[in-house]
């Protein structure tokens, strides 16, 4: 895929484990996910290619997003946050990553908004051979002859509502960086080449 059409299906509308955080269950995180879907605003969202295996993506999407946000948000863009995996699996993976902004307000020093990305759960067929037809088109077909289905079209960049203006300015910075670094993992495999 080319940079270009990379760009394009970018943005559509603006090897190492995973670290759990000990603040919440597992379990507790999926209900708090699955009441919190309803009451998002989604800022943009890019649509992964069928070949590119999920789990790994939202991992090195995780890493890179604890590199970026919690270890250089205060010195990039002004606030300290901190960053968690949501709707973990007991195997370890999950499907994405939340990011919490904090600020300082009245002296004290308290969660002003989330960024939160993550895969959706439209499921999208795929296949592993093309064969010719009789009248010169292509066939998309498996070679065991049955439907295969992965979970996540979407890579969706999305915030809680009711929001607190005052991270907009951080908010779009941080848009940014984490598209650039979708576009990289396109490219190069990691979403830390868009560094060098």
């Amino acid at each position: 895929m080319n940079a270009s059409s990379l760009r394009a299906v970018q943005v559509n509308h603006a090897a190492g484990g995973v670290r759990r955080s000990s603040r919440r269950t597992v379990a507790s995180r999926r209900v708090v996910a699955a009441a919190a879907a309803a009451d998002r605003q989604e800022l943009c969202k890019a649509e992964i290619p069928p070949h590119i295996p999920r789990a790994d993506f939202v991992k090195q999407m995780y890493r890179w997003c604890s590199s970026e946000y919690e270890q250089g948000g205060l010195s990039a863009y002004g606030k300290r946050m901190s960053v968690e995996c949501i709707n973990e699996l007991a195997d370890g993976d999950t499907n994405g990553v939340l990011v919490r902004i904090y600020d300082f307000k009245d002296g004290k020093e308290v969660e002003i908004g989330q960024l939160i990305a993550q895969m959706d759960d439209e499921k999208v067929q795929t296949w592993d051979t093309i064969v010719p037809t009789k009248e010169g088109g292509i066939e998309k077909l498996n070679r065991d002859g049955k439907d295969h289905f992965i979970e996540g079209r979407f890579f969706v960049i999305s915030r809680p509502l009711p929001a607190d203006e005052s991270s907009n300015p951080a908010l779009k910075k941080m848009i940014k960086r984490l598209t650039l670094a979708i576009n990289a993992y396109y490219s190069f495999g990691s979403p830390f080449s868009e560094d060098f």
